[in-house]
């Protein structure tokens, strides 16, 4: 990185991440050493969840990408197809902002980590 301020994207889903995430959106947002690239998905897009990106609109934020992902199926056929959609819709998102640094929660059981970093 050279220069300019750190490109930190954020990836919020569901209304309960969301509140987790809201404090330190707004501490991105106001530190002029970062840039704040938020990529809203999930249930925030769907009206059958209350359209919840309205909130985080009204709240201040703007979302640099909107990633569709959710079949109106839970079965594992359906699932496996949202999974794929996420993942076209993930990396379309990311090489248009090419950001420094990924933020997501994640709800998973499984013991997993993953901090890596890349330079440029």
């Amino acid at each position: 990185m050279s220069g300019g301020a750190r490109k930190l994207c954020v990836v919020t889903g569901s209304r309960a991440e969301y509140g987790l995430l809201y404090w330190l959106l707004k501490e991105i947002q106001a530190d002029p050493k970062l840039q704040l690239q938020l990529i809203v998905t999930g249930m925030h897009l769907s009206p059958q969840f209350g359209l919840t990106i309205k909130q985080i609109e009204a709240d201040g934020f703007v979302p640099d990408a909107r990633v569709e992902m959710l079949l109106s199926s839970d079965t594992p056929v359906g699932i496996a197809k949202s999974m794929g959609l996420g993942v076209i819709g993930f990396a379309d998102a990311f090489d248009r902002l090419r950001p420094d640094i990924l933020v997501a929660v994640s709800y998973t059981h499984l013991p997993a980590g993953d901090i890596s970093a890349r330079s440029t």
